[in-house]
């Protein structure tokens, strides 16, 4: 199967476009793992410094709510205060207040972080002492635990009991264990957007960064997402939660109290710039393709005009033989083509003018030598009357030698076509009678034919040749030579001659397969055995084989295969 062929058309595309797409997808690939491993990088550092910051922030903040409570407990100087005030006579309750209150106030001054604090008890559901207003509607033991231990509680982002604040903030829940009671706690909390500031004090991703607080138990206790993140849903960082991990990528930061800060960014958020990216540099290699698409028609352009050109010349010459002058291109390398293609057109013209010149003279000289030629007719007609003659005045001798070499003469130039087997060996007959007459020594000459080889077709001069180098090579006195026809298989029939001469060495045998010498053409009819191989391998080709097999003293042996061919004209 032939390969398949593409036009110049084709591959100067193909070449362009690969040549174009090839640094795109190299530049492109780097880039793209270069830019979204620096820009996640960069996205993901922020996101998690941030995170970082708010978690330090929270226990900062969890902290000072802790080492306010202690001084309001009752080992504080506070908390001693208050189990005073409960056992006191009316006077010294108001002493005790204000001298209470003053340390409150003491407490926020110092810590401005801190806004609503008082004393609740539970077995009344009485506040006292609050340095701000509190909410009534509302019950303490079901605000956002975020950590609880055996006397304190810290309650996580919620909303204010100060009804006029209504931001979110932390608190802490703390028993007083004051020795006349058992039910009296410290409540405190953050002041005023203080937990807000610390939990939402970023621009980053336009504001679509989604904080949650969970405590020790996996539970959310503060969300700003409450669709996707609502409150008190559990396993919000499990793998197993397809519906937040395929739209979110969560960041978190574990205290050293267990509770964790998680910062949710929505994927396509946190990849706008990655894709931002994406789009601009899609667009920088559409347009390099557009443009090499451009560049690639110019020299398309370039190259076909000139090309066409000298297809059209080409065509041309092929079908017309007149003379045009050489065509002009401003590329110097089609210049030079054209200039050459001219150059060459000029001289097959008079290479075609030189050849058809010479074939007439020599058709001219055929006919001369054949008008030089004797008519073998000529010939036949003049033995036959050197034979008459013989027989008239009684040369028997002379008359059966020239009968003989005229029927020789007949057969090799018959015009009749190929011969079959029994014409040739007849002939090779009286090849060998005229021989005898000639040569001075005895030989004998033994013919085995098949009887249904003899009527298979063959080529003209196969035996004479084969027997004729026999009688020239070596073959002396009581001499024999073999002729051997038979059938080899239903196919080809096999010729062998072999005789009993001095043989030949390597060397005489290339000379006899060689060209005729004028020694070589001086014997017989002169037709060599380099004949018969060329004749054999042209008309039958692989088909025959040939071979010659001596030894120095041993004789000679040729070995002629033949394919078999059932119709006349073989």
């Amino acid at each position: 199967m032939s390969a398949a062929t593409y036009s110049l058309k084709f591959r100067l595309i193909l070449i362009l476009f690969i040549s174009s797409i090839t640094p795109l997808v190299l530049i492109g690939s780097i880039s793209y793992f270069s830019m979204t491993e620096i820009l996640q990088n960069k996205a993901e550092g922020g996101v998690k410094s941030k995170l970082h910051q708010v978690k330090l922030s929270l226990e900062e903040t969890l902290s000072q709510l802790n080492h306010a409570s202690q001084q309001l407990a009752f080992d504080g100087r506070v908390g001693k205060s208050v189990e005073s005030y409960l056992s006191a006579d009316i006077y010294e309750k108001k002493t005790l207040q204000d001298e209470i209150r003053s340390a409150l106030g003491l407490i926020h001054f110092t810590n401005p972080t801190l806004g609503l604090m008082y004393y609740y008890f539970a077995e009344d559901n009485q506040t006292l002492f609050a340095n701000y207003n509190v909410r009534e509607d509302i019950d303490i033991k079901k605000l956002p635990i975020l950590i609880q231990f055996d006397k304190i509680s810290y309650f996580g982002p919620h909303l204010s009991l100060n009804p006029i604040d209504g931001n979110q903030v932390l608190s802490v829940f703390r028993k007083v264990e004051l020795p006349s009671r058992d039910d009296v706690y410290v409540y405190i909390e953050t002041n005023f957007k203080w937990a807000e500031n610390i939990i939402k004090d970023t621009e980053q991703f336009g504001g679509e960064l989604v904080h949650l607080i969970i405590e020790p138990g996996g539970k959310v206790v503060y969300s700003e997402n409450t669709d996707d993140f609502p409150l008190g849903m559990v396993h919000a960082l499990d793998k197993s939660n397809p519906s937040i991990h395929s739209k979110y990528f969560l960041f978190e930061e574990t205290s050293n109290q267990a509770w964790k800060v998680v910062a949710a960014i929505p994927k396509s958020v946190y990849l706008l710039e990655v894709n931002r990216w994406m789009r601009q540099f899609a667009f920088f290699a559409a347009l390099t393709i557009a443009v090499s698409g451009f560049l690639g028609w110019l020299i398309w352009r370039m190259v076909y005009r000139p090309l066409r050109m000298l297809h059209l010349d080409i065509r041309h010459m092929k079908y017309q033989h007149e003379a045009i002058s050489a065509r002009q291109s401003p590329i110097t390398e089609f210049s030079v083509i054209y200039r050459e293609f001219a150059d060459m057109r000029r001289r097959i013209y008079e290479l075609i003018d030189e050849v058809e010149q010479k074939e007439k003279s020599k058709a001219l000289l055929e006919v001369e030598k054949l008008m030089t030629q004797i008519n073998p007719h000529f010939i036949h007609n003049t033995l036959d009357t050197i034979r008459w003659l013989a027989r008239a005045n009684g040369q028997k001798e002379i008359d059966r030698l020239v009968s003989t070499l005229n029927k020789v003469l007949y057969y090799n130039l018959g015009k009749g076509g190929p011969a079959k087997i029994s014409d040739e060996i007849e002939a090779l007959k009286h090849y060998v009678e005229l021989q005898g007459i000639r040569y001075h020594f005895e030989f004998d000459v033994r013919l085995q034919a098949d009887p249904k080889a003899l009527s298979l077709p063959i080529p003209r001069f196969i035996l004479q040749p084969l027997v004729e180098n026999a009688l020239y090579h070596g073959l002396e006195d009581k001499g024999v030579i073999e002729v051997s026809v038979k059938e080899d298989g239903e196919t080809h029939v096999m010729i062998e001659v072999r005789d009993n001469g001095d043989g030949m060495t390597e060397e005489e045998m290339e000379r006899i397969m060689s060209e005729d010498t004028g020694e070589r053409k001086q014997v017989g009819m002169g037709i060599g055995l380099k004949y018969v191989y060329r004749m054999v391998k042209f008309q039958f080709g692989t088909a025959a084989s040939f071979r010659i097999s001596s030894q120095v003293g041993s004789g000679t042996t040729i070995s002629l295969r033949l394919p078999i061919s059932r119709t006349e004209g073989c």
